[in-house]
């Protein structure tokens, strides 16, 4: 008997030893995937993607060369030429810290550059694994390998945090998830006195996760949500009172004791919700304790509805008005934003259908299970699931940028529903007994096992030994076959395909899918050949990249934080030739900066030609006209994007523009055909090269073009990317004119 015990314990240990064996597995494979995926875009070379990591890096740098204390003092003049900006206030701080303490810790010799580089892909890598925690904590093990698996293929998170994208998201989601994990964990722990530690540190990492990117600022919505259902399914509140009190006062404290979001968070909205989320528990459990059972479930209703009915009032009312119109379109996202520029930014596009399904696919069939499954159970942790869900579709429903919260909530879900299914699928439940057998034993064995399976909801089972091998391996050969169709599938859009991105610098911030150096040199080029205090004006697109490459001041950045330079920059470009050029002077601008991407063609007798509207300041001019005030009516040709006479003959731009329309053509199966001089509807403008002001024309003209970059100067057929720099001529006197097509 005693050896019969000994060998089931030893049979015991070794299959616990085998399932902890197989998690380590699938997450080492979940971390792997996830790097290999955010490292795809390393085929185009090492750099810093997109925009804003230029100036995160700079920043960075700026504490490693100088420390904390002087990066709390920093105000940059190198950006916002010549107010400049007060970086601490107007940047992420929380992001430059922990990279540039990370560095001093982990940089082993390596240039910072390469560091930040790198850092986005390790912690997306890494927050594989503090999803897998927290799923685990909602729903089980399984569900968190599950979960793990998806977010290391979710597009929409890879794409803003693959190698290179040294910006918020990346840290800022980990640090989040990170937090809710801590909370999680905390109020399902019974004890305080292990509840109180975690959700502390909880509160404290939310409030440097909203430090290091503001978009965690959503998590106050399913936090304070979920802090408002735990009365109505939760007997005992009490030991969540007390987590939720500790986790809301040290997020407030610590998101309040950086200079942004400082004490925007805690007056703002965010902090709002979660005091407001932790008031309404602290009285309900009040009410609970003070009802009798039958009318306790009548009081906390009362609550409820009087709760959200003040909060209604005080909005209606205006009593209390949020600062930001991002803050009212995450509350109500079928807003529309009047203002241009916030419109004009492709991450502000409001995502379609269409979107949810290329990046979810197959996902959102089984994050509908998991919602089903989640109504059927209604625990604590399966409404909070589904409450994280829900409000992460809802508000994604805003910018595409903020898809990342939808992801997070369709995987979670997903995860409980893919569970679900291999739940029943692998299920050991004892097989039903015959139809005479009525025994005791057998109910109160039934009973327990009712009980039992009741107790390990959303937790992994173990295999029946008795159940068809064969049921098993079809399972999970369909469920591989299900989760690789997106993978591939459809062809030019699937989830792989959404990893191959360039990184901006190298392609121009285009759609193309390849590298050119034009960027590259012509930042070069300027910081070696303008002087040190030489001011470049450009729009502000290019401000980070100008300021961090080309180590000049530029007039504008990718922060927006004085719309109004902004506007000026719009209205120089779009005004008459003489009022643009006086816009440049009164910025004190040295030279201009242009970026203009075409096609080239061969062209008839040798002469080339091109077309425009590729992804660079040809492509912005409609934008540049809402934003500077103008009517785009008037520049442009029925179809909106065409530029008409009147652009190319009176606007700046269109002088600056070294093209000129030479004819107008029909596409037919990818063919230009029937060429005429002028536009009709249906037609694109040919262009020939004319450079209007060259670097050795008169004396008296108010531009010069001294560089353009190589794809510019080239004369054989395929993509131009010329970055184009103009001197000012400080002597030349603009003529006073009236522009009449100016509205404002």
């Amino acid at each position: 008997m005693l050896e019969g015990s000994r060998t089931l314990l030893r049979a015991r240990h070794f299959e616990f030893q085998i399932r902890h064996l197989l998690v380590v597995v699938v997450l080492v494979l979940a971390f792997t995937t996830a790097f290999i995926m955010r490292s795809y875009p390393i085929k185009y070379g090492f750099f810093l993607n997109e925009f804003d990591p230029y100036f995160d890096y700079r920043a960075s740098k700026y504490i490693v060369d100088n420390g904390l204390d002087a990066y709390w003092k920093w105000h940059d003049t190198m950006s916002w030429f010549p107010e400049g900006r007060d970086v601490p206030k107007t940047s992420q701080s929380g992001l430059h810290i922990v990279a540039a303490y990370l560095y001093q810790i982990f940089g082993a010799g390596s240039s910072l550059l390469d560091f930040t580089i790198l850092l986005p892909v390790i912690v997306g890598s890494l927050t594989t694994i503090v999803i897998f925690a927290l799923v685990r904590t909602i729903g089980g093990t399984t569900a968190g390998l599950f979960s793990a698996l998806m977010f290391a293929f979710s597009p929409a998170i890879i794409q803003r945090g693959n190698l290179g994208w040294f910006k918020s998201e990346p840290l800022g989601l980990f640090f989040a998830l990170l937090a809710l994990y801590l909370l999680i964990s905390a109020i399902k722990h019974q004890e305080i006195k292990y509840a109180i530690p975690k959700a502390v540190a909880g509160g404290i990492i939310l409030g440097l996760a909203n430090a290091s990117w503001g978009g965690v600022q959503y998590f106050s919505i399913p936090i304070s949500l979920f802090f408002i259902a735990l009365p109505y399914f939760r007997k005992d509140t009490r030991a969540p009172l007390y987590v939720a009190i500790a986790f809301t006062l040290f997020s407030l404290i610590s998101a309040g004791a950086f200079p942004r979001p400082g004490l925007s968070f805690v007056y703002g909205l965010p902090g709002i919700a979660l005091m407001g989320g932790t008031l309404f528990l602290a009285v309900a459990t009040f009410l609970k304790k003070i009802s009798n059972p039958r009318t306790e479930v009548r009081n906390t209703l009362f609550l409820l509805i009087a709760f959200f009915g003040v909060a209604i009032a005080v909005f209606v009312a205006g009593i209390y008005q949020p600062s930001s119109f991002r803050y009212i379109n995450a509350i109500n996202p079928f807003l529309s934003t009047q203002n241009p520029l916030t419109a004009s930014v492709a991450e502000h596009f409001t995502p379609t259908l269409v979107d949810y399904f290329i990046d979810y696919s197959i996902l959102l069939m089984f994050a509908g299970l998991g919602v089903w499954m989640a109504f059927k159970h209604r625990t604590d942790m399966s409404v909070f699931a589904l409450i994280i869900g829900i409000t992460g579709i809802y508000v994604s429903a805003t910018f595409a940028r903020l898809l990342v919260f939808a992801s997070i909530g369709i995987i979670i879900l997903a995860g409980l529903g893919l569970y679900e299914v291999t739940r029943a699928v692998l299920s050991n439940e004892p097989s039903q007994p015959s139809s005479g057998s009525t025994s005791t034993t057998t109910n109160s064995a039934t009973s327990k096992g009712k009980a039992a399976k009741s107790k390990r909801k959303f937790e992994y089972s173990k295999v029946q030994p008795s159940k068809s091998r064969i049921i098993v391996i079809a399972y999970i050969v369909l469920i591989v076959f299900m989760l690789t169709i997106p993978m591939v599938y459809p062809p030019n859009s699937n989830w792989l395909t959404s990893a191959d991105i360039p990184p901006s610098i190298a392609n121009g911030g285009t759609g193309y899918r390849l590298k050119t150096n034009d960027w590259i040199d012509a930042l070069n080029w300027i910081s070696k050949n303008t002087s040190n205090d030489a001011v470049i004006g450009s729009w502000w697109d290019y401000g980070y990249w100008i300021t961090t490459l080309g180590n000049r001041t530029s007039l504008a950045d990718n922060a927006t934080i004085n719309q109004t330079r902004i506007a000026t920059i719009a209205k120089m470009f779009i005004d008459q030739k003489e009022g643009g050029t006086k816009v440049a002077h009164d910025l004190k601008a040295d030279y201009i900066l242009l970026y203009i991407v075409a096609q080239r063609f061969s062209g008839v007798n040798g002469t080339p030609f091109y077309t425009l509207g590729s992804g660079g300041d040809e492509s912005k001019k409609q934008w540049f006209m809402r934003i500077g005030g103008f009517d785009e009516n008037n520049y442009l040709e029925q179809d909106g994007f065409t530029p008409n006479p009147r652009f190319w003959n009176t606007t700046l731009l269109g002088q600056l523009i070294p093209y000129k329309p030479q004819a107008y053509a029909s596409v037919q199966n990818g063919q230009l055909t029937g060429l005429q001089p002028e536009y009709k509807p249906g037609t694109i403008a040919l262009y020939t090269k004319d450079i209007k002001y060259p670097q050795n024309g008169p004396s008296n003209q108010p531009f010069s073009l001294v560089y353009s970059s190589d794809s510019f100067n080239t004369e054989k057929p395929g993509i131009v990317f010329a970055v184009l720099i103009y001197k000012i001529n400080h002597n030349y006197t603009p003529k006073p004119t009236i522009n009449p097509y100016h509205e404002t």
